[in-house]
């Protein structure tokens, strides 16, 4: 019964208890009721034929005396006035039948069964009674006068017809009386249990709307002064609270978010403010190395480069602890691209041999020839690897370390690039594996002081593997070694390359006979320049790289009638391919396309030094925010500068009579960069803020400028902004060099490598002919980029 109540509302629950209650009773009552009339009914019974036997028994007294029978048997005759009575007996004094009646077919009253008295025996009644006479003649002499003897006994045997009708009667009576009074029950309860359900449901009304609409200033009506009344008053006391305690948290939320803000601001300024001087440390070891070794200062150079490692170290310690608080901030991005896997080992075994011969350990790497490609950060893998192998001999020592790779699918047809790195050092116990993979915990206080380090590597590592949808596990045996594996999927799927890359089929052409092919077909390069050199050939040659077949048939066309020379790629790959080869002087390029998207297309064409002076319109139908992805400047440096590298990029821009400004607020950096680009042969002007740099460039237009972000006065967001305010300055090529971590807003804010962003159908047919014939005529495919 309590099971099936819990399924019911308020309302049922209530009603249920009132009918049930109500039903028990009365049915309780009409059974005793039945009970009470029937034994009462027996009794009035057992008095009625006790009677008629007396009378029986006392007209029958002179016909015993005598000996009469017919007399007897006339007194019984006198039972036919009985109808329930079916037999009638008189015996003598030795009960000896004397006379005898009986109703029709009825039995004779046969075996007696009573002695005096009644019994109900098998739905009969029988009573018995003597029959006596006063002082009689005959009577025992012994006994004292007034005393009454026996002459004889009637016996009457009844029916209990008139029971089971009275029984008959009276359940039916009262089965309708119950029915009734349960329908009155019913309608009475379903009226009054509102008194009890109503505000219940008042109350289970206003905390649905809370729960739904989060409105924690909704009260209900308190209308009684009873337990209910009280809960209502609790319910709405309680609720005050969680108002108040919801808008305590709902400043603390704000305070949080502000910090989390300031957090961020404050690691990128840290990252600044850490990396500025690392840079001149790492700078200035490495350049006085070099000079100690020209001028024969043998004695100084393994003093230089301990401080150059330590260096390193620190900017290696400085990288993870920013890591690690962008992986927690949920800042950390991943960069998506195809690479080949055996590639990607070789890399790894050839950076980290040093450290394996630190210990005098030996490498070992297992993989087969077949592993094929990955589609995922090889970056974040790479330092996965780093980590792991790094451990791996700074915890063994003559050891052996062993790098293996390969493929597996699993179950559900997944596939998965698996890398273990084994080693044979110290190993791991139980205790210590517990805390392998908590931040800034070692193993154990002694591995720590032995060891050193901060605990970080594994911990950013198996993050990068999760953020990929992979994961680290590891097993040890202590003293014997450990083996770390790492599981990533083949195909790593990017949250902001799935949204970037949906795919967006184009309609099919409404004229099969206007469908442009997939790479239109160009003029020979020395035809063009014939062409264009007697004026009567295309005034320029334009690449256009779009996946939509509709959108570069439209450009085709287009560009086509003001005289350009148009060659259409259909994907990223083509694009690159067809650069390289034609050298075009114009590059447009769509963002959103399948596999290889504008910005790593972008990314290949800047990198290659036989394309990343030809100018390029980004054509886009995103926003802003995914706009802001490109990074805005003619190219990007990290602090601390590597040397080979900055060399190897300004090498680009170089060109006779040419001056390099440099735009750092820190002394000691601008220095070093100068002495290294003067010893590059560059002419190299410096400015320390952005202001200074906007009267270096009006006093001499500079061939490129180096610049930094975060500067005093005006910082290098604020110095691009001037700088491409003036026409005559637009076409410098900025290179940026800072130690800050740069975000989408920071890149939005930048203007630089990205000639032009604009929209599909921003620009009418003429404006774009116009904007690609100006750029092709102010660069020129000698001009930086």
């Amino acid at each position: 019964m309590g099971r099936l109540l819990r399924n019911f509302s308020i309302r049922g629950k209530l009603t249920a208890i009132v009918m049930v209650t109500t039903v028990v009773a009365l049915m309780l009552s009409s059974a005793a009721l039945v009970i009470y009339d029937q034994v009462t009914f027996k009794e009035k019974m057992v008095q009625d034929l006790s009677l008629v036997a007396e009378g029986i028994g006392i007209n029958a007294t002179a016909a015993l005396d005598f000996g009469d029978q017919e007399g007897a048997k006339q007194v019984l005759g006198a039972l036919r006035a009985y109808p329930r009575i079916e037999a009638a007996a008189i015996l003598d004094a030795e009960n000896a039948p004397f006379a005898e009646y009986r109703r029709g077919e009825s039995a004779a009253v046969g075996e007696l069964k009573v002695q005096a008295g009644h019994a109900f025996i098998d739905d009969r009644l029988y009573v018995a009674m003597e029959a006596r006479k006063d002082d009689a003649e005959g009577c025992d002499a012994t006994l004292l006068r007034g005393t009454t003897c026996k002459v004889g006994t009637v016996y009457i045997r009844s029916d209990l017809g008139e029971l089971e009708e009275r029984r008959a009667g009276l359940i039916p009576a009262l089965l309708l009386i119950v029915l009734l009074a349960s329908l009155v029950g019913l309608m009475l309860s379903r009226k009054l249990q509102t008194v009890i359900s109503g505000p219940v449901l008042h109350l289970v009304e206003v905390e649905t709307r809370v729960s739904r609409e989060k409105d924690f200033t909704l009260r209900a009506t308190k209308d009684t002064n009873d337990e209910l009344g009280l809960l209502i008053e609790n319910f709405n006391e309680m609720m005050g609270m969680i108002q108040s305690q919801n808008d305590e948290l709902m400043v603390s939320k704000e305070a949080a978010e502000q910090a989390n803000r300031t957090k961020s601001a404050f690691l990128a300024n840290m990252s600044h403010e850490l990396r500025t001087p690392l840079n001149a440390i790492i700078g200035y070891s490495e350049m006085l190395q070099e000079e100690a070794e020209d001028v024969g200062q043998d004695d100084f150079v393994p003093d230089l480069k301990k401080i150059h490692s330590a260096g390193k170290h620190l900017l290696a310690l400085i990288n993870d602890i920013l890591d690690l608080s962008k992986i927690e901030s949920g800042k950390m991005e991943l960069f998506i691209e195809d690479f080949d896997v055996s590639q990607l080992v070789g890399d790894v075994k050839s950076t980290i041999a040093p450290l394996i011969d630190k210990n005098a350990n030996v490498l070992e790497v297992k993989m087969p020839a077949d592993i094929g490609r990955m589609h995922a950060d090889i970056t974040r893998l790479r330092q996965v690897l780093f980590n792991l192998l790094s451990n791996a001999s700074k915890f063994t020592d003559r050891g052996k370390v062993t790098l293996a790779a390969a493929a597996e699918t699993d179950a559900a047809g997944l596939e998965w690039v698996q890398f273990s790195v084994q080693d044979t050092g110290i190993g791991l116990t139980p205790d210590q594996l517990g805390k392998l993979f908590q931040a800034f915990v070692q193993a154990d206080a002694s591995t720590s002081r032995k060891y050193g380090g901060t605990g970080l590597g594994l911990v950013i590592s198996r993050r990068f593997c999760q953020m990929m949808g992979g994961d680290i596990t590891v097993t040890s045996d202590y003293g014997h070694g450990s083996c770390f594996t790492v599981r990533v999927p083949r195909v790593v799927h990017d949250k902001r390359e799935k949204a970037a890359h949906a795919p967006h089929p184009a309609p099919a052409p409404a004229h099969p006979e206007h469908a442009a092919p997939a790479v239109a077909p160009a003029a020979a390069p020395a035809a063009v320049a014939a062409a264009v050199a007697s004026g009567s050939g295309p005034v320029a040659r334009v690449l256009v790289i779009d996946d939509d077949v509709n959108a570069a048939d439209l450009m085709i066309r287009g560009l086509g009638k003001e005289g350009f020379d148009v060659v259409h790629a259909p994907n990223g790959e083509e694009g690159l391919r067809l650069a390289r080869e034609l050298k075009p002087d114009v590059i447009t390029l769509d963002v959103l396309m399948p596999g290889m998207d504008g910005w790593a297309v972008l990314k290949s064409l800047k990198s290659d030094d036989t394309v990343s002076h030809i100018p390029v319109i980004m054509i886009t139908m995103v926003d802003d925010q995914e706009m802001g992805h490109a990074l805005g400047a003619a190219d990007y440096l990290p602090k601390p500068i590597d040397r080979d590298r900055l060399a190897n990029l300004l090498r680009r821009y170089k060109h006779e009579g040419g001056q390099l400004l440099v735009v750092e607020d820190d002394a000691a950096t601008r220095e070093l960069v100068r002495r290294t680009l003067e010893a590059d042969g560059w002419s190299v002007a410096e400015a320390e803020n952005g202001k200074v740099a906007l009267q270096r460039v009006a006093e001499r237009m500079p061939s490129l400028i180096l610049l930094d972000l975060m500067m005093p006065e005006m910082d290098g967001f604020e110095f691009v902004t001037e700088l491409r305010k003036r026409p005559e300055w637009t076409g410098i090529p900025v290179v940026v060099v800072t130690a800050k971590d740069v975000t989408d807003e920071d890149r939005a804010r930048l203007d630089g490598q990205v000639k032009r962003i604009v929209q599909k159908g921003g620009l009418s047919r003429e404006e774009l002919a116009r904007e690609i014939r100006r750029m092709a005529g102010t660069s020129g495919r000698g001009d930086a980029a």
